[in-house]
């Protein structure tokens, strides 16, 4: 409720936070920072509010946690999460492999953008634009243009993907647009007697809408594949297989951007979406690595119950895995990008499966560049089992396997540097 509530004064507009975003890919460096400390500020102002309102849920946490017999919350969480195929340990190993081959990587592709910009140093409003001064993507005007353009992609990837999409326009399954009051983010859920899911979100025009948009609908195409799956508590897997659905599809979908394949853009706009997916494939990855790292060091570590203890915490893992930005100065906002994400607080240990998500993900991705039909029809597949195997059956029936060691993540993150530079 609280961060549905807030808004930011914009030229002289109350408007809802998440329609800065376009604002942010200005080619203005001071507009782009005006926007990025905006974003920010209502997120600093309610610090006290939400600082309260965790407390709170960390006291609560413990508690049910030791009433179940647990040390801690996070070995009550895994359990609960039915985490039976890796331990809270192999997700520290999987934090010191993104630092070991990830970070670096990060590391190299905002020393190209600090160049390609001319900038001494690259500050954190200097991410989201085009660094070579391309004019910003802007897919689409209207909801009915990001719909539309999705509904073709799907039409040219598998005609029976976009036979589901459409139902659920047809249906009013879909609630996309940004508006005062609507809650922050975006999901799929589903409605388990009609059969059906749908999708929320906050578009704001720009190009992660489309992306958020894929994103939702591999969920969406996730649900309609276990519908049929009897006895229903056998449909919905872990979301360490759900979030494949998610990520993969964003994946298969890309090469359909351009407007001669059904989506959005020229071929050259299409060769700059995709290369900004995919460095921001390599950088979600040191970002889940902070957010998984804190969730650890707060249930574990009676200084958990801290607000100042736990921002601290925040800064020291922000500085170990958000490398080759300068945040000098700005502590506030960096302090303030705790705050502003919904998982801490209603989803708590919610963030890893997207890391090993994403690393199938881009598994079962570079096996479609191969044999784009059948690893489609596996992904499907395996989307079909819903959560009648173990998680590393999932995995492997899509074509993937879990990984947590620098070796087999640095072989991943060379093929995506690879792809980067055909996309560029």
């Amino acid at each position: 409720k609280v961060a549905g509530a807030l808004t930011v004064v914009w030229e002289d507009r109350e408007i809802p936070v998440p329609q800065l975003l376009p604002h942010l890919e200005s080619q203005d460096r001071q507009t782009r920072e005006r926007a990025w400390r905006t974003y920010f500020s209502p997120y600093i102002s309610k610090r006290d509010e939400l600082a309260d309102i965790f407390d709170e849920l960390v006291r609560l946490r413990g508690s049910v946690a030791l009433n179940a017999g647990f040390e801690n919350y996070r070995d009550y969480a895994h359990r609960e999460k039915n985490r039976f195929d890796y331990t809270p340990a192999d997700c520290v190993r999987w934090q010191d492999s993104v630092e070991q081959v990830v970070v670096p990587a990060v590391v190299e592709l905002r020393a190209r953008r600090r160049s390609a910009m001319g900038l001494e140093s690259l500050r954190p409003w200097d991410l989201d634009n085009d660094p070579y001064g391309h004019t910003p993507l802007r897919p689409f005007e209207d909801i009915a243009g990001l719909t539309g353009g999705v509904a073709r992609i799907f039409s040219e990837l598998e005609p029976s993907l976009a036979a589901e999409f459409q139902i659920m326009i047809d249906e009013g399954l879909l609630d996309l647009g940004s508006r005062k009051g609507k809650a922050p983010g975006g999901y799929c859920n589903s409605y388990p007697a009609s059969r059906r899911p749908i999708i929320f979100m906050n578009a704001a025009g720009v190009h992660g809408d489309v992306k958020t948009l894929l994103h939702e609908a591999g969920h969406a195409f996730h649900c309609f594949e276990w519908f049929n799956i009897q006895p229903s508590f056998q449909r919905h897997p872990g979301s360490e297989m759900c979030e494949v659905a998610s990520m993969t599809m964003e994946l298969l979908a890309g090469p359909y951007l351009a407007r001669d394949r059904g989506g959005f853009y020229t071929e050259e706009e299409a060769g700059r979406a995709r290369a900004d997916h995919l460095e921001e494939v390599l950088t979600i990855l040191t970002h889940i690595a902070a957010v998984d790292g804190i969730q650890q060091w707060i249930y574990t570590n009676p200084a958990g119950a801290d607000r100042d203890a736990r921002e601290a915490e925040w800064i020291r893992l922000r500085e170990r895995f958000d490398q080759g930005v300068d945040w000098s100065g700005l502590r506030p906002q960096r302090v303030a990008r705790w705050y502003s994400q919904p998982h801490f607080f209603i989803n708590p240990f919610y963030y890893i499966e997207y890391g090993l998500a994403q690393l199938a993900a881009v598994q079962i991705w570079r096996k479609s560049l191969e044999d784009p039909a059948g690893t489609l029809a596996g992904y499907r597949r395996a989307l079909a089992l819903g959560a009648t195997k173990s998680l590393p059956e999932l995995y492997a029936a899509a074509g993937a396997k879990l990984v947590f060691d620098p070796d087999e993540m640095g072989a991943l993150v060379e093929f995506v540097q690879e792809q980067i530079a055909a996309a560029g």
